[in-house]
């Protein structure tokens, strides 16, 4: 009796065995990742080469075990090609990666160079710069008589005229309050030497000296700069040209009109005020350039029959300086639009983005 209970409970321990390891193993394939390892091992357990009495198969001969294999490394995500024939696209230039961004209303300030830079001062006979109306210029160069030059200023504030005086920078020297009476009314001052004397005669240092010092003294006295020259007498040469630009005059001023002021008499016919008048309207053309003088003979009585006169042709009167370049770097003002970039605007300015930025602060 006591033996048969023995053997029950061992039945009884080995149904129990059976049952967890069926229960384990249930689990353990139902596992994804371990099926593929149940399955290889079902295979080698119980595998078609399994031979049907028990015997373990014998191994092939001459065949080395197998290694196990490395573990794939992770290869890099590849870009799809691009279609066929599809352009590619363009990279961005390094000036339009880092072009600033700017706001649609924004105001920039538009660097501009106006002057003119040369090798020669350019020799100007009219105006260069054309106005939606037909314009002249009323000039007066100053020598060495000075007594009419109030009378002369009040006449051409009457007739609300701004021109250009080309002085001799000796005749500002002595008479500086005359100088700065006319930059205070509102005209300017360009040069006309230092002495008035032959320059195309004179050494190259003599000219150097002749400019540099009546530059000095024009701006000590005017407080303005002067870049517009006219020569004594009309007289230059491509030597005198070219020390002009160097000492910085880019432009020579003739004229194209002389009314011959400066004379009491021309050929044998005697310089009047009629003279005077006839001369200037029947030559007058659209940037005209008219050369009169302080002090000059019948000048002031002739002056309201001319200024009238070209007003009723149809011109206004300005200076000279108004119908050239700037002399020097001078700004515009931009207001953003949709769709505009600081690059596109320095390639419709003629600038570039730097100097933008800098005009700009950014």
């Amino acid at each position: 009796m006591q033996e048969e209970t023995t053997n029950t409970q061992k039945n009884r321990r080995i149904i129990i065995s059976i049952a967890l390891t069926l229960l384990l193993m249930t689990g353990f394939f139902a596992m994804p990742n371990n099926q593929g390892k149940i399955l290889t091992q079902w295979h080698h357990w119980f595998g078609e080469n399994q031979p049907v009495d028990g015997t373990q198969p014998e191994p092939p001969k001459d065949v080395p075990p197998p290694s196990p294999e490395p573990e794939a490394e992770p290869q890099p995500k590849q870009q799809p090609d691009p279609a066929p024939n599809s352009p590619l696209p363009t990279p961005p230039t390094a000036e339009e990666k880092d072009d600033p961004i700017i706001y649609v209303g924004q105001q920039l300030i538009i660097p501009i160079a106006g002057e003119v830079r040369s090798d020669t001062s350019q020799v100007v006979k009219e105006g260069i710069l054309t106005g939606d109306q037909k314009q002249i210029a009323l000039t007066f160069d100053a020598g060495w008589l000075y007594d009419q030059t109030y009378q002369l200023l009040d006449l051409l504030d009457s007739y609300q005229v701004k021109s250009t005086f080309f002085t001799r920078a000796l005749w500002v020297k002595s008479y500086p309050d005359l100088a700065q009476e006319i930059k205070i009314r509102g005209h300017i001052i360009e040069n006309h030497s230092l002495t008035h004397g032959h320059l195309v005669e004179m050494t190259d240092l003599e000219i150097r000296n002749e400019l540099r010092e009546s530059t000095r003294i024009i701006k000590e006295i005017t407080a303005s700069e002067p870049y517009l020259f006219r020569p004594p007498y009309g007289e230059y040469n491509d030597r005198l040209l070219t020390l002009l630009a160097e000492e910085g005059y880019p432009y020579t001023i003739m004229w194209t009109v002389d009314t011959h002021d400066w004379a009491e008499e021309i050929r044998g016919q005697k310089v009047t005020a009629d003279y005077l008048v006839e001369r200037v309207l029947t030559r007058a053309t659209n940037n005209g350039i008219i050369l009169m003088h302080i002090g000059g003979y019948k000048t002031i009585e002739s002056l309201p029959r001319i200024i009238d006169g070209l007003r009723d042709q149809g011109y206004r009167l300005v200076t000279v300086n108004e119908m050239m370049p700037p002399s020097k770097q001078e700004v515009l003002l931009h207001t953003v639009q949709q769709g505009d970039t600081m690059y596109a605007l320095a390639r419709t300015y003629g600038v570039t983005v730097d100097q933008l930025m800098m005009a700009n602060g950014l």
